[in-house]
């Protein structure tokens, strides 16, 4: 199964939202395919109008966090349940920017993906180095050191856990993508070193993916799909991408 998904991050309101979903109800035939698994990730604020619509869309969607807990006095935070109250099927956990700007810890989100788990939500879980390391060893030892904690005493081996290798060095306006080569070793080894601890798991690539450069990463034998970022955030750009790839 090949997965390709997006997540808008603090991007569109409710009424772009609105017009974003339209454009996509209107070419839902690019993103209908039994081999290929699509997936939007909104804000908070849009889930209520992904349920609304929900009929008519055929991919899933998810949010882009939630708490460890089930419930408390966790004020400004969101739950497993009430993300599934919205149709959620699949939650993002660990980002970079979770990690830089919110100070969450490996720990936490392994609580996460278990609790996510649980309530039968994919966990689509982010790892990568912060730094380009050509040393091959050395980028080894340091998503291991990742993969070990979040991947610890997992309950429900056998669901589905998606992992997104982004690294961190190749997020955001400016940066670039990773090469191939320099993925397919990172991603071949965090496949090896998941399937020690899980009956089975997804392996994306994600960081400056974009329409000029999706193929390589679509094409790869070690690549089970792609997250991509702000070029999904135009919703013309994201089903020219998902043409793109139901033609290949």
């Amino acid at each position: 199964m090949l997965w390709v998904g997006t997540s808008w991050k603090m991007n569109h309101n409710l009424p772009e939202t609105k017009k974003y979903l339209n454009i996509l109800i209107k070419n839902s035939k690019y993103l209908s395919n039994p081999k290929i698994k699509f997936f939007i990730i909104p804000p908070f604020t849009s889930l209520a109008l992904f349920n609304k619509y929900k009929k008519k869309l055929p991919f899933i969607y998810g949010a882009q966090n939630m708490h460890w807990e089930e419930k408390g006095a966790f004020t400004g935070e969101v739950s497993a349940s009430m993300l599934k109250s919205c149709g959620c099927q699949i939650v993002e956990i660990g980002h970079a920017e979770r990690i830089k700007y919110f100070n969450e810890n490996l720990i936490h989100m392994n609580k996460k993906i278990n609790l996510a788990l649980k309530y039968n939500l994919i966990p689509l879980v982010c790892i990568g180095e912060a730094k380009y390391e050509k040393n091959i060893l050395k980028r080894k030892k340091f998503l291991n050191k990742q993969i070990e904690i979040l991947l610890k005493k997992i309950r429900n081996r056998k669901k589905q856990i998606i992992l997104a290798y982004e690294p961190i060095w190749a997020i955001g306006g400016g940066n670039k993508a990773a090469n191939i080569d320099y993925c397919n070793e990172s991603i071949h080894y965090i496949r090896e070193s998941a399937l020690k601890r899980l009956n089975k798991v997804s392996v994306l690539y994600g960081g400056s993916v974009n329409e000029k450069n999706y193929t390589k990463f679509i094409e790869s034998k070690f690549i089970d799909g792609i997250f991509i970022g702000r070029a999904a955030l135009d919703a013309k750009n994201f089903i020219k991408i998902c043409k793109g790839i139901n033609k290949q």
